[in-house]
């Protein structure tokens, strides 16, 4: 099980993010009976969040991963900036 804001690489498709949150899925919407939920994933510079089930992802460096997370905190500031 991940924790938000770790740093994950998909093992398939290859792209990296970080974990944010869980999402329930339902057996018609994903077609496998044995995912309860799967991870959604944020991309640095991608509004939309990717999901993955977790035998799909691996933990990534973390030195990268301490990076990725002070980006999304400038980005986020940036905007709150910006909003005022």
């Amino acid at each position: 099980m991940f924790e938000n804001d770790t740093l994950v690489r998909h093992k398939i498709l290859g792209y990296e993010g970080l974990i944010d949150g869980q999402t329930r899925m339902k057996l018609i919407f994903t077609g496998e009976r044995g995912c309860d939920s799967q991870y959604r994933i944020k991309i640095f510079g991608q509004d939309k969040r990717f999901i993955a089930p977790e035998e799909d992802l691996e933990l990534g460096d973390k030195d990268k991963e301490i990076e990725l997370q002070a980006k999304f905190k400038k980005a986020r500031l940036k905007r709150k900036v910006k909003a005022v």
